[in-house]
């Protein structure tokens, strides 16, 4: 068996756990929400009818294909077990499309297999037990600095990268609650299903229609390999996946509205492909924008212009806006930011625990910077994305779900973190190299120079 189907196999294990977990009590349907919006469906009885309205709710959202799956729900009964079967298998569904992401992104098995485990155990509830994991790897890190000839800089480097790579581990959302035992949350596991597969079609496009630019030749190379770039014949079927990423994007406009963000998300695909060295065609852009615009337009003349009641309310400004957002851009300022009333403890600071949690967190962060330098542009792209999906719910009362599309991006970043964390770890436990001796100049029995 190839290493891709062992990674998909270990994809598909992941998921069998996500299953298992659904929920099928009666008092998932009990919650108020939840009522409302049944009722809602019920005496509508129409299904296509809310391409063109308001959504069951009533509060000015455009969700059209999510409400279909609460449709499709009441027509095969209307069960607590029937909607939370649909949930689980939204999740899992999204499970697979990252794994799918992530073979185009990095084309490593491990790291998608590796980035569909962590996803599906944040699933779950899992991923705290993880972090006593990490600190365990960079213990043992900080013990090999102790055995004869090793470094203690590679050694520090190993243990703070994996004491990063712990805290990533940790959710930054508990999802297991709104995405599995909440049917509300449901917009969001369809809209995040949609926006993998958009995102996935578009990554395999560029990806097989083009290939990494060649290392610059040298004085030394055979003219034979004097190539630019190496090009590769794409399938005159490769633009069939440009077909497959619009009609994800327009299916994930119609489910939740932070699929605004799509559009920018491929376009960040667009720049990692270009660093990575490959010729990437900017023109389908125009596509993805040119949906969005056309998604705004139909929204415009359904559903009203004005913020409801329910909107207003849950607009927030403020340093809650600020602290959300550095959950994903820099995690170690957070952690700054919450302890700065530790300063006024003066000497007694150096006896709290807060600030010794400051002082690991930013090391931890400079060891993975370390760490990264020579494989920063998969651990940029997983960074950048999934700041670019939360973006916009910073300035919304915070909730679990709206975390579930840009956590699954942020396992790109988690993934390159573990490969750079194990590669120092690596690096600090190997035997340093042993240098060559000296040679004189001129080497014995050389010709004399002039």
């Amino acid at each position: 068996m190839g290493r891709w189907k062992w990674a998909l196999l270990v994809a598909l294990c992941a998921c069998v756990p996500v299953w298992t977990a659904r929920a099928s009590s009666p008092g998932l349907l009990q919650d108020s929400d939840t009522a409302v919006m049944l009722r809602a469906l019920q005496e509508r009885a129409d299904p296509w009818s809310w391409f063109r309205t308001d959504w069951p709710l009533e509060n000015h959202f455009y969700r059209p294909v999510s409400t279909l799956t609460f449709e499709w729900d009441l027509a095969r009964g209307g069960g607590a077990g029937a909607f939370g079967a649909t949930n689980a298998l939204l999740a899992i569904g999204g499970i697979l499309a990252l794994f799918w992401l992530l073979r185009e992104m990095a084309d490593s098995p491990w790291m998608a297999g590796l980035g569909a485990v962590l996803f599906a155990s944040w699933l779950v509830g899992f991923g705290q037990g993880l972090e006593q994991v990490a600190w365990v790897v960079a213990a043992s890190a900080l013990a090999l600095a102790v055995l004869p000839g090793r470094r203690l800089a590679a050694a520090g480097v190993a243990a703070g990268a994996w004491v990063f790579a712990g805290a990533e581990w940790i959710p930054i959302a508990p999802l297991h609650f709104r995405m599995l035992d909440w049917i509300p949350g449901r917009t969001a596991s369809v809209m995040g299903l949609f926006a993998l597969v958009s995102m996935a079609a578009y990554a395999r496009y560029e990806r097989c229609g083009t290939a990494a630019a060649r290392p610059a030749p040298g004085p030394l190379d055979p003219p034979a390999t004097k190539s630019s770039v190496a090009a590769v014949a794409a399938s005159r079927w490769n633009v069939a996946w440009i077909g497959v990423s619009l009609a994800a994007l327009a299916l994930a406009l119609g489910s939740y509205e932070q699929a605004v963000m799509v559009p920018a998300a491929l376009l960040g695909i667009a720049v990692s492909f270009r660093l990575e060295g490959r010729r990437v065609r900017w023109g389908w852009h125009l596509l993805f924008w040119a949906a969005l615009v056309g998604y705004l337009l139909l929204r415009a003349s359904v559903v009203p212009s004005d913020p409801s009641g329910y909107q207003q309310q849950q607009f927030r400004t403020g340093p809650g806006v600020g602290l959300s957002l550095l959950d994903y851009l820099l995690p170690a300022a957070g952690v700054v930011w919450t302890s700065i009333g530790l300063m006024e403890q003066g000497v007694y600071l150096l006896l709290s625990a807060g600030f010794w949690a400051v002082l690991v967190s930013v090391a931890s962060t400079v060891a993975i910077v370390l760490a990264l330098r020579r494989r920063w542009r998969l651990a940029l792209t997983g960074w950048a994305l999934s700041s670019l999906a939360f973006l916009p719910m910073a300035w919304m009362k915070a909730f679990d779900h709206y975390h579930y599309w840009p956590m699954a991006l942020r396992t790109l970043f988690v993934a390159s973190v573990v490969g750079a964390a194990a590669n120092a770890w690596i690096s600090a436990a190997s035997r340093p190299t042993l240098q060559a001796p000296s040679r004189p100049d001129p080497a014995p029995g050389s010709l004399p120079r002039p």
